[in-house]
């Protein structure tokens, strides 16, 4: 390390940071309660099988020690026109990892990483690496520009099939973005899945981290072969995609307030062409029958109530249609809610109402005009035991 950091934290912090940590954590304080039998090897930080936990008293003292240390590395970079030197390179990639400690969204800091990839003298799988850790942090793990940055980084490590300019169109994801067409092994998707699923665990319906699971989802189902056969083609890309279905309905029964998950599950299945086996393996075990699981076990939960809604297949508008079986059987779910005058169920029946209100407005029964909208929540309100067919008639009265 430099002169301009041969004392105090940051040159400590940082080098624990190149590991890099498997988990980073910020510890309340000073951190005392969990340094008190800790070795003193790596005080004040703790460091024990590859996670690191920094007192916040300690992170901050070392990120005032590492900004200005940053500033002047950075614009030596920027001035030079000779290749930079290891002493600015080492300045450079060590006062970052410190501001990204605190701040994750650090775009200055992740620009210089940037460069130092694209200069070769920071190795992109090693950036990665280090950001498998920082997304382990609360304030990391929902930041979309480091979700950005990841992305970045696995379009410098894998090539893609095809070139960029042919694929920004709508349907290839999310324009330069994108990861659609980049050639990823089954166990590179597998660790992009692991990241995401540990940044929803510390930062619960973390949106920008299921967009990133749908951008590699996107990619692992570009990459599998085309097949009019009756089964789904072999290999290790399709175990991939196995596993991510089966993980996907755990999760959902684990983490059943959590919609943003089920978005991107009903997202996922969407991805599979309609008449392709890989659409086949996906529905295996409907989604509308899970759905309706789910909220005859949790009806309280309005996740369920929109996951089932966006499960059950689409209805044709005319008067002599007849309702598919599944919908028959969530409305039979919903009359059971309904018919209940308990004042415990009181919350459910308010989503089963909705819930009507929803399926008789999408098959056109109803209009959803004020008056309309007001009977729906004056009867959400109230525990009188309806069947589904009196509840539409209600409405019908008021939303025609």
């Amino acid at each position: 390390m430099s002169g301009s950091t041969a004392s105090g934290l940051s040159p400590k912090l940082a080098k624990l940071l190149n590991e890099p940590p498997i988990s980073v954590e910020l510890l309340p304080g000073d951190g005392s309660e969990w340094l008190a039998n800790a070795s003193s090897e790596h005080a004040p930080f703790l460091f024990v099988d590859r996670n690191l936990g920094v007192p916040q008293k300690a992170a901050y003292k070392a990120y005032l020690e590492a900004v200005p240390q940053f500033h002047s590395a950075r614009q030596r970079l920027a001035e030079s026109s000779q290749p930079p030197s290891k002493h600015d390179i080492a300045d450079a990639a060590a006062s970052s990892s410190v501001l990204l400690l605190v701040n994750p969204a650090h775009q200055s800091a992740l620009n210089t990483r940037k460069s130092l990839v694209e200069l070769d003298v920071l190795d992109p799988a090693h950036e990665l690496r280090f950001t498998d850790a920082l997304l382990t942090l609360r304030e990391g793990a929902k930041q979309s520009i480091l979700w950005q940055h990841r992305r970045w980084l696995l379009r410098c490590i894998h090539r893609s099939t095809i070139p960029k300019s042919l694929f920004l169109s709508p349907g290839d994801g999310d324009g330069v973005d994108s990861l659609y067409s980049l050639v990823l092994d089954a166990e590179a998707f597998r660790a992009e899945f692991a990241v995401v699923e540990k940044a929803c665990e510390v930062y619960p319906r973390n949106y920008h981290a299921w967009a990133h699971r749908f951008l590699c989802a996107q990619a692992l189902i570009s990459l599998l072969p085309g097949s009019d056969d009756s089964s789904p083609p072999p290999g290790p890309l399709m175990e991939v995609v196995r596993e991510e279905l089966a993980r996907m309905r755990l999760w959902i029964e684990r983490h059943i307030s959590d919609y943003s998950a089920i978005q991107y599950y009903r997202q996922l299945e969407g991805l599979f062409p309609p008449k392709s086996p890989l659409h086949t393996l996906s529905m295996k075990d409907t989604m509308d029958k899970h759905a309706i699981e789910l909220v005859r076990a949790y009806p309280t939960h309005e996740s369920l109530w929109l996951y089932l809604r966006s499960s059950l297949p689409f209805v044709p508008c005319t008067p002599d249609a007849v309702p598919p079986t599944e919908q028959g059987e969530a409305t039979t779910l919903v009359e059971s809610f309904l018919s209940s005058g308990a004042k415990n169920d009181r919350p459910a029946r308010r989503h089963a109402v909705w819930f009507v209100a929803w399926m008789s407005w999408t098959s056109k029964k109803i209009q959803l005009d004020g008056a309309c909208m007001r009977k729906i929540v004056d009867i959400a309100e109230t525990i009188t035991p309806l069947t589904v067919a009196e509840l539409v008639a209600c409405l019908r009265e008021h939303g025609v």
